[in-house]
Formats: C-alpha cells, structure tokens, sequence
C-alpha cells in the first residue's frame, strides 16, 4: 500500500506540467505550486538520487514535454519538488495529461523506477505554496541557474491565527524598507495552501553557497541598522513559531526537456 501511494503522489506531480519561465516572470497575479515532499533515510541517499536520475533518463529518452519540475534538496535529507499549477483550475487541467504521458513512458516502465523508491524514504507528503510576487524583494533573482544562486536560506513563520492580515502589512513595510535602503539581496514569499499547517509564510532567499549568504546577511543587518531591530520585533509580535532551513537546488535531479 505503501509503494502503491508512493507511486500515485509522484504520478500527480510528474504529470504536472511546468509554467513556463517567461509565464511566470511576466504574471502579475500569485502562483500556485505543487510541492512533494520526501524524507529520505540518509543511508539510502545514492540509492535514492540514483532513481531520480533514472526516472529523469526515461523522460528524456520518451521526449515527455507534458512536465517539469524543480528539485531543492533541504538539510540535509529532505527532496522537494516544485511544479507551477497556477490556481486550482490549472492543477485540474495538469492532472489531466497523465494519460499522454504515460502512453510515451510506458505504465511498465515507469512501475519499474517506481520500485527503486522502496525503502529509501521515511515519510511523504504534498501541499500547496502560493508565490506572492507583490511582497516579494527582486522576486527573479536566483531564478536562472546560470547565476550559479542555487544556495537557499529558508525562513518559516507560522502567524497566530487572526493575525494573517497585520502580517501580511507588515511584510509589505519590510518590501518597502529594502527598497528605500537599496539592498542587494533578494527574497521569494510564500503563502501556505492546503497540506500545512495554517497560516504560514515562508521567505526564501538565494545566495551562492551558506558562507555567502551570511556575509550578505550581516551586511544588510548593518545597512538597515536600527530599522532592523524595529521591524523584526514588529514581525515576531505576530508569530508564535519560527523556523529556518538552508538547502541547494539541485538542478542535476529537475527535469525540463530542452
């Protein structure tokens, strides 16, 4: 049963198709992303990267352009895979091209590289982020590999319940803020949708590896100085639990046929 649901979950994630960049960097209104999650048993990482790289040769060799996806892989033994589906309308008419997907892969072909999955993860589960362009800061930068930005600091704030309102104002003054100071790096805003606990924001910021990242972090603490102290106490007045994660893209396990 286990393997059986495994398979589905990424069934509908595959066969989800990727908006493309272009679509997205000219879209005014929030996007919907698909997330799959998997919690991977550190001692069956390889065996694990191996299958994906697997699954991706088999996409390639079928010329499957029905999908895309990006891969993150979060500390240290966490995979996501993002794919863009607009609104609910748009996950709908995605779910919808399995069929020509699989009639190219072949359903026993893709049993096959399923199976290699057994064992190698802990837990699974999806859920749903929408992107928030309008409070988001230079919202594009770390977007193209060839930046080489593939280093993501990750901030989780779960707002108290009733507060989502004043949280959302109040990143809309820290967008406000980094403008006016000119900082230099930029960060992606996230809302939580169905599979999460709710409601949550998660603020994503690119950089080229973790050493960068805090070295452009503690230089912008010191450009923003005091307005710093002022707005991070004004956040945290409305949040009663607080994560951070770091991660890389891992665009050698994302699939996009050239």
């Amino acid at each position: 049963m286990k393997n059986v649901y495994f398979s589905l979950s990424f069934l509908i994630l595959f066969i989800l198709s990727v908006c493309s960049i272009t679509a997205q960097e000219s879209s005014t209104e929030p996007l919907m992303f698909l997330v799959h999650e998997d919690v991977v048993y550190p001692y069956m990482a390889d065996q694990y990267e191996s299958t994906i790289k697997e699954f991706k040769e088999l996409l390639t060799s079928s010329k499957v352009d029905e999908m895309s996806f990006n891969t993150a892989q979060i500390e240290y033994f966490t995979y996501t895979y993002l794919t863009p589906v607009t609104n609910f309308e748009g996950l709908a008419s995605y779910m919808a091209t399995g069929e020509s997907m699989m009639e190219k892969v072949g359903a026993e072909k893709f049993a096959d590289v399923m199976k290699s999955f057994d064992g190698c993860y802990s837990s699974h589960r999806n859920y749903l982020l929408n992107l928030r362009n309008d409070l988001s800061y230079i919202e594009k930068q770390g977007l193209d590999p060839e930046e080489g930005l593939n280093f993501r600091h990750l901030d989780y704030f779960h707002i108290i319940p009733g507060k989502a309102e004043e949280f959302t104002e109040v990143l809309k003054e820290w967008k406000a803020l980094y403008e006016a100071k000119g900082i230099k790096q930029g960060y992606r805003v996230y809302f939580g949708g169905m599979g999460l606990d709710l409601p949550m924001v998660l603020m994503v910021s690119p950089s080229k590896s973790r050493a960068q990242w805090a070295m452009e972090s503690d230089e912008q603490d010191e450009i923003l100085g005091e307005d710093w102290n002022r707005m991070i106490s004004k956040t945290m007045a409305l949040v009663w639990k607080f994560e951070h994660k770091n991660g890389m893209m891992r665009p050698d396990l994302s699939y996009k046929l050239k």
